[in-house]
């Protein structure tokens, strides 16, 4: 019998029940774009110089009207490397225990460089699912990516730890694991891919998007079209075949951003992103503000989530599979797939347009 396709754990029994029409199910939070890393594919272009913007009041602030209007899932991206901002485990200043104290589950994303067994004993008491991030076994390409030499043996240690402390399970595991796709990793995928399976790790694959430090890189990161969509759908194939054929999970249809998934953080599931400063967004591949909170420098001229959240032109996002472009539109698969937002937004300036990463419709 095949085996349904595992997932990341996105509740526990201390989470608040959800509010079925609420108007928020999650939010995706950065609290700061500080880290010991330099990604050349980093979206928020985080680095050690990057201060703070919003103190921990702010954050609270934020958190607590996510909640009140729904929310009981924070995904913690953070913008940067959560265990370089002191205090992560601070019950006077951690936003991860101030959202679980509500009711909140947490996602947890890291690079995993700062994590140990103590840190990871710690993240395994507290019940949060954790994102760490491998992008390659080979430690030039590793390092490479990260932009810090030496750094593929942080990262594997911290992985390492996070197993040890029993985050990943079969089925429904809290340890996930972000990877890029690039011209450098690209040969290694397959057996990467079965690295992550073997190790129960819940794989979250991406084609990058063009913003950020990314078009500072585009030989290290970039196919040129059309070719790159033809190596997408080759590498995609594959990775469905390994699943299907080594692993005996359920079939699955082959098509961008995810393998093995879909977005729908836009709709479906009534996401919203908060960078670090305090600008909402749709995601974080669409650096498109549809209004600023009032937190740090903006705490007089701002306005709250709801505000932003209820203004017609972010419930527009709530029916994106309606008013999305051609040939999306039409397509057989729009019931579960709009492709990814960001590569569209920053392809032709319109989040509502096609994917051009899409070998479905390569027009």
């Amino acid at each position: 019998m095949l085996k349904p396709l595992p997932s990341l754990r996105s509740r526990s029994e201390k989470t608040a029940a959800r509010i079925e029409d609420a108007p928020l199910w999650r939010i995706s939070l950065e609290v700061s774009r500080q880290c010991n890393f330099s990604c050349v594919y980093c979206y928020s272009r985080a680095g050690l110089e990057v201060e703070p913007v919003m103190d921990v009041s702010d954050v609270r602030s934020v958190i607590s009207q996510a909640f009140g209007l729904g929310a009981r899932l924070v995904s913690f991206v953070w913008g940067g490397e959560p265990l370089v901002w002191p205090g992560l485990f601070d019950p006077e200043k951690s936003p991860l225990l101030f959202a679980q104290s509500l009711g909140c589950y947490n996602y947890l994303y890291t690079n995993c460089s700062c994590i140990g067994p103590a840190e990871a004993r710690r993240l395994a008491d507290l019940q949060v699912s954790v994102i760490g991030k491998c992008n390659s076994l080979q430690p030039g390409i590793q390092d490479r990516l990260v932009g810090v030499p030496g750094a593929h043996v942080a990262i594997r240690r911290g992985l390492d730890a996070l197993l040890d402390a029993h985050l990943a399970a079969p089925g429904v595991s809290r340890l996930g694991v972000e990877t890029v796709i690039s011209p450098l990793n690209y040969e290694e995928m397959p057996d990467l891919w079965r690295f992550f399976r073997s190790h129960h790790l819940i794989p979250e694959v991406e084609i990058p998007t063009q913003h950020g430090r990314a078009p500072e890189h585009a030989d290290l990161l970039f196919f040129p079209m059309p070719e790159a969509r033809e190596k997408y759908r080759v590498l995609f194939e594959e990775l469905a075949r390994i699943d299907h054929e080594e692993f005996g999970f359920e079939p699955w249809d082959p098509r961008p951003p995810f393998p093995a998934g879909t977005c729908s953080l836009i709709d479906r599931d009534r996401n919203c992103y908060i960078t670090h400063s305090g600008s909402v967004q749709p995601c974080a591949g669409v650096e498109k503000s549809f209004g600023q909170l009032a937190v740090g420098p903006h705490r007089v001229d701002g306005q709250t989530l709801e505000e932003i959240i209820s203004s017609p032109d972010f419930q527009k996002l709530r029916s994106l599979r309606e008013v999305i472009s051609e040939p999306c539109r039409s397509c057989e698969r729009i019931g579960d797939c709009y492709g990814c937002r960001g590569a569209a937004f920053h392809s032709c300036g319109d989040l509502y347009g096609p994917d051009p990463f899409c070998w479905h419709h390569p027009s």
